[in-house]
């Protein structure tokens, strides 16, 4: 398959979005919306917001993740050169949308591929109004629901409109402008004659948007299907957490995670690294079936939220997992927030693989189109979660999630966070107009060829130990013979395990890592296929483990709890006939213990006693942190 690298979005507006006050004395924020896209739903519609203030600080925080990485930073010496020059020559008495227009004319001359993100979408139907944006470099989504008893309807939104809306400067500074003094009219799909004649005329913006970042926007929102953890937690937990980032600055080097300590029927309690600063939650207990130790990254993005805290009334983490999406849903009254940050970093290729491995994008078949239409199009009157999707159509439960990852990986369906359900409700919504599912099944070529060797079971892999303790693995990998070749060519790709499912000495013969320059865009097809068979293979360990324990010969587990300040840490580990425990607490040596045993099946029992008993003193499962 061919992929492009870009697929360009052809924005274009009316106007730039503004604040104004109308002749009677009302506020209005006027929302341009897409032009293309907002004439199928016809006229816009005039929202009277019940709750200004709220609405003002959730959408000026959810465009605020647009400009983390959005500001245009040219790489290109010369490029650097021409946009100081431009800079300089801008006339200061611009309106807004001559400088839009003179900011997109110099990108289109000089730097037509510049990726500065994406302005935000917007949804409004029969359930609400809903904002949605993915921050530039595709790691940070950023969603606000505003049920419909948030606002009054007081014209046209006739249709269901699904569109992007402008967000320049003009809308975040006007936004700071909206008070309760007044009422406040919310324009959506706003008309030229709404604004002044600054913020009126023709605005096109041509935006070079990544495959991979259209890709990683769905990716991170089926990873809501997923099974997750849900950890309540109270508006001064949150407090509480923003305040110690606040104050401290991350020291270098150090570990930057906040750790969750998870007990079913006690409230959760969260750690802040490197510092060791431990917060008890107060937001109730946790309702999980197990006790477990889980870390997350990307704890300064919460940063974000300052804003929020005073319309806060309950705060959720849902967690998949260490380096996996985690989403912060906050309950702020009459609209919702929800942040979700990837786990890890877009360039992380080992890490986008292991996702794909939970969340696959199949080739579709025409049958399986015409049931993902027919899906989408019931979403539209009836929004439902994957349980209820499945009911309706007569599936099984495994059915209707599968269908409701291949809605949202398509861009068609819209997962809708709340505090309290187990499941996201799905709303019926097109991200982009046009998007190629098939080309984003895959990243680029050498992911894709990755996944054909795999499936076509050309990957064999070795496991060996090395004497520092580190796994290597060693693969041999067979490509199937050209035209020109005599034989198959062979491959023998390489990595080590470090702690944390870490990888360091990444090589291969094959002529891609040898060309230093290749190699810094990532890995070869050989490598990643490596990866991909080796993960596939520890995930069916793990469910036979789970199926099947009395066929268990190797395996490791390592348990976490606190007394006071002192943290007891017990690994145990399984070999065959051998059973070994290490024991660590803070502030004390570490012990090692070891049993051998006649048989495998004695070596075994133990291992699971052993295990049991852990849990059962409310050890938790701290084998992914």
């Amino acid at each position: 398959m061919t992929q492009a690298s870009n697929a360009a979005l052809t924005l274009r507006y009316a106007g730039v979005s503004t604040y104004t006050l109308d002749p009677d004395g009302s506020q209005r924020v006027s929302l341009f919306t897409d032009q293309a896209r907002a004439q199928s739903a016809g006229r816009g519609a005039q929202l009277l917001l019940k709750d200004p203030l709220g609405f003002r600080e959730g959408l000026r925080t959810l465009i605020e993740l647009a400009g983390l990485r959005g500001a245009y930073q040219p790489a290109d010496a010369e490029v650097y050169a021409s946009y100081a020059d431009w800079r300089r020559s801008l006339n200061p008495n611009l309106t807004p949308v001559e400088l839009t227009r003179a900011l997109f004319a110099f990108l289109g001359e000089h730097d037509p591929e510049a990726w500065v993100g994406c302005d935000p979408t917007l949804t409004l139907d029969e359930q609400g109004l809903s904002f949605e944006l993915l921050d530039p470099s595709g790691r940070l989504y950023g969603a606000m629901s505003v049920p419909a008893s948030a606002f009054e309807r007081l014209e046209g939104g006739a249709e269901p409109l699904c569109a992007q809306f402008e967000a320049g400067v003009s809308l975040r500074e006007g936004l700071g402008r909206l008070h309760t003094g007044e009422r406040a009219v919310l324009s959506v799909g706003a008309s030229p004659d709404e604004v002044d004649a600054d913020h009126r005329g023709e605005v096109h913006k041509r935006l070079p948007a990544p495959l991979s970042w259209q890709r990683n926007f769905t990716q991170l929102l089926a990873a809501s299907t997923l099974s997750p953890r849900r950890v309540p937690l109270s508006r001064m937990d949150l407090y509480n957490v923003l305040q110690q980032l606040r104050l401290h600055a991350d020291p270098p080097k150090a570990k930057k995670g906040v750790r969750f300590e998870l007990i079913p029927g006690k409230p959760p309690a969260l750690t802040l690294e490197p510092w060791g600063w431990r917060l008890q939650g107060t937001g109730g207990v946790y309702r999980g079936e197990r006790a477990e130790l889980i870390g997350v990254w990307d704890r300064r993005d919460l940063m974000v939220f300052d804003a929020l805290l005073p319309y806060v009334k309950g705060v959720e983490a849902v967690i998949l997992g260490e380096a996996q999406p985690t989403y912060w849903v906050l309950d702020c009254g009459h609209f919702t927030f929800t942040l979700a940050a990837m786990g890890f970093r877009p360039n992380n290729w080992s890490r986008g693989l292991l996702l794909d491995v939970a969340l696959p994008r199949p080739s579709l078949s025409e049958e399986r189109v015409a049931l993902m239409t027919s899906a989408s199009e019931r979403l539209v009157t009836s929004p439902a979660t994957p349980s209820e999707l499945a009911e309706a159509l007569s599936l099984s439960a495994e059915e209707g999630l599968t269908l409701s990852r291949e809605l949202i990986q398509a861009g068609l369906a819209r997962p809708s966070l709340v505090l309290g359900e187990a499941e996201p409700r799905l709303q019926a919504r097109e991200l982009f107009e046009g998007l190629d599912v098939e080309a984003s099944r895959f990243r680029h070529e050498r992911e894709a060829l990755a996944h054909r060797l795999v499936e076509e079971g050309r990957v064999e892999v070795r496991l060996g130990e090395l004497p520092t303790g580190e796994i290597e693995v060693i693969g041999a990998v067979t490509e199937p013979k050209a035209a020109h070749m005599a034989s198959e060519p062979s491959y023998e790709p390489k990595f080590q395990l470090k702690e944390g499912a870490g990888m360091r000495k990444v090589s291969c013969d094959c002529a891609w890592m040898k060309d230093r320059e290749k190699a810094k865009s990532g890995p070869c097809p050989h490598v990643q296929a490596l990866w991909l068979r080796y993960s596939l293979d520890e995930a069916q360990r793990l469910a036979d483990i789970a199926a099947h324990p009395e066929r268990v010969e190797v395996a490791s587990s390592v348990y976490v709890r606190r007394a006071g300040e002192v943290e007891l840490s017990r690994q145990v580990s399984l070999k065959r006939r051998r059973l070994e425990e290490l024991w660590e607490e803070t502030g004390a040596s570490p012990r090692r213990f070891h049993r051998v045993f006649n048989t495998i099946e004695a070596a075994r029992a133990a291992y699971f006693q052993r295990v049991a008993d852990l849990e059962r003193r409310d050890f938790m499962d701290a084998s992914q942190s």
